[in-house]
């Protein structure tokens, strides 16, 4: 395979993924805004957290949340648990490092705020933890999952919402995370401010 053979295939996997990921999940994706939404409208806020590429995910939408995305508009609450690295090695080092999100989503969690946990496999440790300490709190969950949903999958509740991209390698899964995350977001922006930039 020559170099140019790989470029295509990745970027034919990728728009082939993506069209999947829109057919199949597209239900499931006003479902989840709308949670996020819901909560954003009832004075509650977004954690959102993810493991590796997975807490990047995270943390880029955090950023266009509380900052902008497409358009200018107040910036909303959503916090990602990923982004301080002292607290994070501090909770890591005093109990487990498991418990990195765990522990933030039980001490800064209230209902009606909604968990927002990415994981390309469903089988993060300590995305796991912060979605069983999400639900120990009240929270709802939403999951971005790929291949078979993993262990995430196995927890979610039934107020709880899974988007589970269509594939089995990872940096697709990743790359499709990210675009479904643009979606909520311009989802949630649409409904809280309409469609006018």
């Amino acid at each position: 395979m020559n170099p140019d053979d790989i470029i295509y295939e990745q970027i034919g996997l990728s728009l082939e993924t993506f069209q999947l990921a829109a057919e199949q999940l597209d239900e499931l994706m006003h479902h989840g805004a709308d949670l996020l939404t819901d909560a954003l409208l009832n004075d509650g806020k977004i954690l959102v957290c993810g493991m590796g590429t997975s807490a990047a995910n995270a943390q880029g939408f955090a950023s266009r949340m509380l900052s902008r995305f497409e358009r200018e508009r107040p910036g909303l609450p959503v916090l990602a648990l990923s982004g301080d690295g002292t607290l994070m090695s501090g909770i890591a080092h005093d109990t487990n490092p498991n418990d990195i999100y765990a522990r933030q989503v039980r001490t800064l969690g209230h209902e009606p705020d909604v968990l927002l946990a990415i994981s390309a496999t469903g089988n993060a440790p300590a995305v796991i933890k912060a979605v069983q300490a999400a639900h120990e709190m009240g929270l709802c969950v939403v999951a971005l999952t790929g291949e078979n949903g993993g262990d995430i999958a196995a927890l979610l509740e039934e107020n709880d919402v899974e988007l589970r991209v269509p594939a089995d390698k990872l940096g697709l899964i990743q790359l499709t995370h990210h675009l479904l995350l643009n979606c909520l977001g311009e989802l949630i922006e649409h409904q809280l401010f309409g469609s006018e930039l």
